[in-house]
């Protein structure tokens, strides 16, 4: 017989899992001020360096937001802004970017395939419209990229499935670093707009197993071009 070792929990960890509760039950709301740090370090009984390291801890996951002179706030709990961090150690690591490729690659052709069989007349007018936006962005790749962004959620808001919508737009938000890479290469934008037109005709067919394969096809030539991309920045800048 084996017991576990009891894992004694800091303080600070303390207050900051009392301040998610209170985040997660409504009891503090999206934008709302913390009350002062030496009263709510009153209010549950602890010392100001523990509610200090707890929010500063928050912080770093944009949960909190603190103003210099003004206080500290709820964050807007928006997808965009909790995703930010992981941004970050996305940028920071080439290795997580390609884990992000192979998570894309499983989800997105499912998702697309399910689109096929759910797509109603409205989502299929809002990607035609994105399909003509992209094609007049073709000579700016910051644009194109917004709208690239855009086609892909419009897919998977087509699902009505929650969280697949969930799951999808965290890839998509994620994606950012690389969409922003691969936009610049010359060419890229041009297949990118072929691949989705192909994608929305499958989608207009109704037909999954295009679909996905459609899908399939523009992830792995996305892919493939910031592989290039960033193999030509590491001969460049060794």
């Amino acid at each position: 017989m084996s017991f576990e070792p009891i894992v004694q929990v800091s303080v600070s960890e303390q207050v900051a899992q009392r301040l998610l509760t209170m985040i997660r039950t409504g009891l503090l709301k999206p934008g709302q001020q913390l009350p002062p740090e030496r009263d709510l370090a009153s209010m549950l009984g602890v010392g100001r360096p523990a509610v200090r390291e707890a929010i500063r801890g928050l912080a770093l996951l944009g949960l909190l937001r603190i103003r210099q002179g003004e206080g500290t706030f709820v964050g807007s709990l928006e997808m965009r802004e909790l995703l930010e961090p992981l941004e970050m150690v996305i940028e920071l690591n080439a290795g997580t970017l390609e884990a992000l490729f192979d998570a894309r690659l499983v989800i997105e052709p499912g998702v697309a395939a399910l689109a096929a069989t759910r797509m109603h007349g409205a989502d299929l007018a809002r990607l035609h419209a994105l399909v003509d936006d992209e094609q007049a962005l073709l000579a700016s790749p910051e644009q194109f990229a917004a709208a690239d962004m855009a086609f892909h959620e419009a897919i998977v808001d087509a699902c009505e499935n929650p969280f697949l919508q969930s799951i999808a737009n965290s890839l998509y938000l994620l994606g950012k670093k690389s969409r922003g890479v691969t936009s610049q290469v010359a060419g890229v934008l041009a297949r990118s707009l072929e691949d989705h037109r192909g994608i929305l005709d499958a989608l207009e067919a109704r037909d999954p197993e295009q679909a996905a394969r459609a899908m399939r096809r523009h992830l792995c030539r996305v892919r493939d071009a910031y592989a290039a991309s960033a193999s030509q920045t590491l001969e460049e800048h060794p």
